[in-house]
Formats: C-alpha cells, structure tokens, sequence
C-alpha cells in the first residue's frame, strides 16, 4: 500500500520520484505562480489607485487596458495556487488566463505599450512550459 498525501495528489503518490525533468517543470510551475502573484499585486495597486500618477490612473487607461487589469486581478491569484499545487487545472487557467490576456493586450489600440511588453513576455513563459512540458513526457517515456 502507498502512502497517499493530498498536497502532492495532482503529481502522483508522494512515494514515486520526480524525475530531474518532472522536477524543473515543478519548479518551473512554481516560479510562475510567484509571477503571477507579483502580476496580482501590481494589478490591484492600478485599480485601487495606489501609485496616483498621470501614467497608473486606472481611469485614464483605455477599455481595453482596463479589461486586461481586472482580467489578471482576478484570474492570476486562482491560476496561481493550482501552479504551485501541480495540479493540471492550474495549468489549465494559467493558459487560458494567458491566452486572453495576449489577445487583449493585442487588441488595444492606444496606450498599452507596457501591457505588450507583458503580451511577449507570457508568451515566452508559454513557450518555456511547452519546452519543459515535453521534456519531461519525453523523460517518462524512457
């Protein structure tokens, strides 16, 4: 009989050892989680007007902008907790929270210079996990 711990549920029984590449996408996981969490906070720091500046009011962003602020306002923390559980659905929200977010980064037409730079930035970290992703299926085939 195998022990059986919730925390590691998603990943499999506690007993069964990550292999190094299940191990750098757990850990890869878990970097984005802190990622997103920090995204979070900035995210609110907007709505809740906390830097009151000619740049940060979230009034003055365009509709757009502002859809993509309460978008990560609400969905990063969520997606966040199931990165660093492991838990596939966390994977899930991350992509399509992600995904959403480039398509509305994409969309706006003014002042978002900075939400583009965030568009490429997540797309990299897509981009990463698929790597990593791989890897690690192509490392339990073996």
């Amino acid at each position: 009989m195998t022990h059986y711990d919730p925390i590691d549920a998603a990943l499999g029984p506690a007993t069964n050892p990550l292999g190094p590449w299940q191990q750098r996408v757990l850990l890869y996981l878990r970097a984005l989680a802190c990622f997103l969490l920090l995204k979070t906070v900035y995210s609110w720091t907007l709505v809740c007007g906390i830097w009151d500046g000619q740049t940060t009011r979230f009034e003055t962003l365009s509709l757009a902008a502002q859809s993509a602020v309460i978008w990560a306002a609400i969905m990063n923390p969520v997606a966040a907790v199931g990165l660093w559980l492991g838990a596939a659905w966390g994977v899930v929200l991350w992509l399509v929270t992600t995904m959403v977010q480039i398509m509305i980064n994409a969309s706006a037409p003014e002042g978002v210079g900075s939400l583009i730079v965030v568009a490429v930035v997540e797309t990299l970290l897509v981009a990463g996990y698929g790597f990593l992703a791989y890897k690690a299926a192509r490392e339990m085939e073996d």
